[in-house]
């Protein structure tokens, strides 16, 4: 019985990698991350773009929640992560880039880290001395802008994250069409912003 419902779990998993931007092994990377012992200044966002698009700062936010009965406990933080410049972007990350892509690494801010932070030791507080509670973390894309080089015929980025200095980046979000990033954007330039 216990293996049928592994089986299923899996079976469930390979159907969503097929309809979802997010490969199977980074959720069950995802499954098995706790985010209570992150060290969020050790997160890392690269996203690799094609040319004529651009990902600028707020563009992907790292998302951290907690609900619980106690409101003084709850929370729900959205953190849009900045440029960092100064990162050196690893090889592995580099190696097979195109001569027209990119790589954009992001990281969160010493203020978002701080509060990020935090949360996490009120939660770990909270679960010492109380039962239950739901938290979750996830990182998405919520816009991309354009250059005058952008094409419509390419316009799919990569997602990547970093969650230890100790280890390597992993795909977080695959072929990801900016222009599906919204299900009321249509097909036109206005769609998408202007980097300017």
């Amino acid at each position: 019985m216990k293996n049928n419902k592994i089986l299923l779990l899996i079976g469930a998993l390979v159907v969503l990698t097929a309809c979802s931007s997010i490969p199977l092994g980074t959720m069950i990377k995802m499954v098995r991350l706790n985010p209570l012992d992150m060290d969020p200044q050790q997160l890392v966002v690269a996203v690799k773009t094609p040319e004529g698009l651009k990902v600028q700062e707020g563009d992907v936010v790292i998302d951290f929640s907690f609900r619980t009965d106690d409101p003084d406990v709850s929370f729900d933080h959205q953190f849009p992560v900045v440029i960092n410049d100064d990162y050196a972007v690893p090889e592995g990350l580099t190696k097979g880039l195109k001569e027209n892509e990119s790589i954009t690494v992001m990281q969160l801010s010493e203020d978002d880290a701080l509060t990020m932070y935090n949360a996490q030791q009120a939660v770990k507080e909270y679960r010492r001395n109380h039962e239950g509670g739901a938290g979750n973390i996830d990182l998405r894309l919520v816009s991309a802008c354009r250059d005058e080089n952008f094409s419509w015929s390419d316009s799919k980025l990569n997602v990547y994250l970093k969650t230890t200095d100790e280890e390597n980046f992993f795909l977080f979000l695959r072929n990801m069409d900016v222009t599906e990033l919204d299900d009321d954007i249509q097909r036109d330039l206005n769609s998408l912003s202007s980097c300017a």
